[in-house]
């Protein structure tokens, strides 16, 4: 092996190991700093990833790894202008764009006109159902019920539909109301829960299919 052979290979590994570095302390950090872009008419009443419609004049936003229901600060960092908008969506596939915001909040921020910007986007609150064990997986949620019996039967149903599924029975405390949410699987695209949940469709089972 020659010495240039030798120097393209220790390059590559390098590369390999600081662009690893990087990317997992960039999704480490509740702060991050980059070029923002918008989404308007085209998309207006279409639905989002997370199941909602989009609507351009709410205060909303698409991002790639926070968990949907994240309630993030955007600032303009040419002209310090700030919005608090709610990640309900996926997005953007563009260059290096951190995240895409609605339309009225691209307005607000000031950097409508010229299609992008320069912000810095600070995570201010997880939703409640947050669990990080489960973060980039996708479930089915196959029913909530207040009558926790109800839950058990159906949790037992799912089971004895395959032995290796994994069921959850959460409780969550909702307007002081107790509620068990079952959730079934975790899969690690929607492409996978969707076909399963197919499947438990055939047997009177299927649910909604939500990233964790």
């Amino acid at each position: 092996m020659n010495i240039n052979r030798k120097c393209s290979i220790f390059t590559v590994i390098l590369f390999f190991i600081i662009g690893i570095s990087q990317s997992t302390f960039a999704q480490s950090e509740d702060i991050q700093k980059g070029q923002a872009s918008w989404y308007g008419s085209k998309y207006h009443g279409k639905k989002t990833s997370s199941g909602e419609r989009y609507n351009k004049n709410d205060m909303t936003a698409a991002h790639n790894t926070l968990p949907f229901g994240t309630k993030v600060k955007v600032t303009n960092l040419d002209n310090n202008e700030t919005v608090v908008v709610r990640v309900n969506d996926r997005g953007p596939y563009v260059g290096d764009r951190i995240i895409d915001v609605s339309e009225v909040a691209a307005q607000k921020l000031g950097f409508h006109s010229q299609g992008v910007g320069t912000v810095k986007v600070e995570v201010l609150e997880l939703p409640g159902n947050y669990d990080p064990q489960n973060a980039g997986f996708y479930t089915i949620q196959t029913g909530a019920y207040t009558d926790q019996k109800r839950a058990q039967q159906l949790s037992a149903k799912l089971k004895a539909f395959d032995k290796y599924l994994t069921v959850e029975v959460k409780e969550e405390q909702i307007k002081g109301r107790k509620i068990h949410r079952i959730r079934a699987g975790r899969f690690d695209n929607r492409k996978e829960a969707e076909a399963f949940n197919d499947l438990l469709k055939e047997a009177g089972l299927s649910g909604l299919v939500r990233e964790a």
